[in-house]
């Protein structure tokens, strides 16, 4: 089984198309924020383009450990995201209006189909950093390049990170050093408020 998480208006063959946008057509509609339907390990490849960078830092731990709860052992996952320090540069030297799309991301799949608040980027990747946070879900690390503004990594998953121990990792936040929240949380701390608004949420509806 091949998964192609956010798929978008992009459905290939041979693959599980995936998206949250119905208007997409995917085949599987699924709010990719939510736990996957499908069993642990249960997957040969994962595929996700443009995707990651669209959850926050506290979200995309939550996000990430279910791409890796779902592959197999020795299974690919492949991720592209934009290159954020080379966009940056593009920013300074070209101006404001050339690429500034990059940054914040665009709400239209191929200008016509509106995708809204799911089209905003919510947290940026260098190789460095991309690299660093797919180690920590047992992900070994094939391939890394950048093609144009993108970074496009090939990972091989080598061993199963259970929840327990990916809840014991911190996450760091270098803003509330100088504000009033707390320098560093764990997993478990951020996927439990995560999940409590997400409740709120539906409850509101």
């Amino acid at each position: 089984m091949k998964l192609h998480l956010g798929c978008g208006t992009k459905k290939l063959n041979g693959w599980i198309n995936i998206d949250s946008v119905k208007a997409c057509q995917p085949d599987v509609v699924c709010d990719i924020s939510q736990p996957l339907p499908y069993g642990d390990q249960s997957a040969d490849e994962v595929l996700a383009e443009d995707l990651l960078e669209h959850f926050d830092k506290y979200l995309r731990f939550v996000v990430f450990y279910e791409w890796t709860r779902v592959l197999k052992i020795g299974g690919r996952i492949t991720i592209q995201v934009p290159d954020f320090k080379k966009t940056l540069f593009k920013y300074f030297k070209f101006g404001f209006d050339n690429f500034v799309d990059f940054i914040f991301g665009e709400n239209l799949w191929n200008s016509r189909i509106y995708i809204g608040h799911f089209g905003n980027h919510k947290w940026g990747y260098s190789q460095k950093t991309l690299h660093a946070f797919v180690e920590q879900f047992g992900i070994k690390v094939l391939s890394l390049e950048t093609k144009g503004l993108n970074i496009r990594l090939v990972g091989e998953k080598t061993r199963h990170v259970s929840q327990d121990e990916l809840d014991t990792l911190p996450i760091y936040s270098h803003a509330n050093k100088f504000g009033y929240g707390a320098d560093k949380v764990t997993v478990k701390f951020a996927r439990e408020k995560i999940k409590e608004f997400q409740n709120n949420l539906e409850n509101n509806k």
